[in-house]
């Protein structure tokens, strides 16, 4: 890995999370800045939830920079990597303008002629690559206004989701169609105008690559069921089963990353959204629901989660340091077992004050001693097992 992106961080501004406020849903967003080694949280933004998230983009790389310089930390040898709900030409530039590197993605419907580039023409990557057998493409192109490194791969993962779901639209429309074509058959049915025909075709055609595999056609000169004919094309089918779908499109000004180093770093998106899925568990740092009304407490309630969240994160890293190796969520679970009581004792002297001791309540031998090794006996806190060298 390059020592540049040793030191990425994942940056985040796409989840807009429910919280309820009495009777009400409303909408907040959060966006997040965490660094890829321990998914830290290092700078966090609370925002209102019908804003556009990039429109917030160069509000929150302000932030960015401002936080990160805070934090001393070398800009150009940081990489930030968005994805394509945060990217535009507008918000590019103002990324080209700063001193650290960006691996981001781009929206393929805005890149057909990259799209048209042939499975062919892509190369496996090496036997010894962590992406072993991943199909690649890389190229220099021209990208608003500017030679850009550009690495196009399949995902075999997306290629089977948009199948599925390709597929899952047919099924639908196709019935729905075979409902149409059998109350045509019916005396005096049939819609009533050119212009409902073809709204109710637009309709049915709605949702992506629709319209390029299923085709409808209403004949008005017909009569009963053989007014409407439709079907699926299957050459155009299979053309985006093997040359569209799948295919993703990243581009950086890290040119001197290895495609594989460029495609993990994408991926890496992948840690940002296990944290808003940490925030969002109910049993820990739930950063919903909120029952309140005022942005100051709203605020103030994302600030607790975050803090947690943080904590939360020194103890899981303490915790791998020990061989530890479950989640957080169950870390927790495992640590919640832990229970400590406070035992007030008699001082023996007349009037004198009680001694109050902390005291570990009996568990399995495994817990507590997790406990005891991410929490040490010595000032400021101090526990005892009721033994002889309990402490006041």
């Amino acid at each position: 890995m390059p020592r540049s992106q040793g030191q990425a961080v994942t940056f985040s501004l796409t989840r807009k999370v429910r919280f309820r406020v009495n009777h009400y849903i409303r909408l907040f967003g959060l966006a997040l800045l965490v660094s890829r080694d321990g998914q830290i949280p290092l700078c966090s933004q609370v925002y209102e939830g019908n804003q556009v998230d990039s429109r917030l983009f160069p509000d929150s790389l302000s932030r960015i920079r401002e936080r990160l310089a805070e934090l001393s930390v070398d800009l150009e040898q940081l990489t930030v990597v968005y994805h394509k709900g945060n990217l535009s030409k507008a918000n590019q530039a103002l990324v080209d303008e700063t001193p650290f590197g960006y691996v981001a993605s781009l929206v393929p419907a805005h890149h057909q002629d990259l799209m048209a580039i042939e499975l062919d023409q892509y190369q496996p990557l090496s036997e010894g690559s962590r992406l072993k057998g991943v199909p690649v493409y890389r190229c220099r192109h021209k990208i608003w206004g500017a030679e850009r490194t550009v690495v196009l791969f399949v995902s075999e993962r997306l290629r089977s989701g948009q199948i599925r779901g390709l597929r899952q639209h047919l099924v639908k429309r196709l019935k729905t169609l075979a409902e149409w074509k059998k109350q045509l058959g019916k005396p005096r049915s049939g819609p009533r105008s050119p212009e409902s025909v073809r709204k109710r075709i637009d309709l049915l055609l709605s949702g992506q690559h629709l319209g390029e595999v299923l085709h409808i056609d209403y004949h008005p000169d017909r009569k009963g069921e053989d007014r409407l004919e439709y079907g699926v094309d299957d050459a155009a089918l299979q053309h985006l089963k093997t040359e569209v779908f799948g295919k993703r499109i990243v581009v950086t000004n890290r040119d001197e990353w290895s495609t594989e180093d460029i495609i993990l770093a994408y991926r890496g998106q992948s840690k940002v959204e296990a944290v808003f899925r940490q925030i969002k568990d109910d049993e820990h740092l739930a950063l919903r629901p909120q029952y309140h009304w005022t942005d100051q407490k709203i605020h103030v309630h994302a600030f607790i989660c975050l803090l947690a969240l943080l904590l939360a994160r020194v103890v899981e890293h303490q915790a791998r340091d020990l061989g530890r190796r479950e989640g957080l969520s169950t870390l927790l679970d495992h640590l919640g077992r832990i229970r400590l009581a406070m035992v007030l004792r008699p001082s023996g002297k007349r009037g004198g004050r009680p001694r109050a001791d902390w005291q570990l309540e009996i568990a399995d031998e495994e817990t507590t001693n997790l406990f005891r090794s991410l929490v040490p006996d010595r000032p400021p806190f101090v526990y005892t097992d009721g033994s002889p060298k309990t402490q006041g």
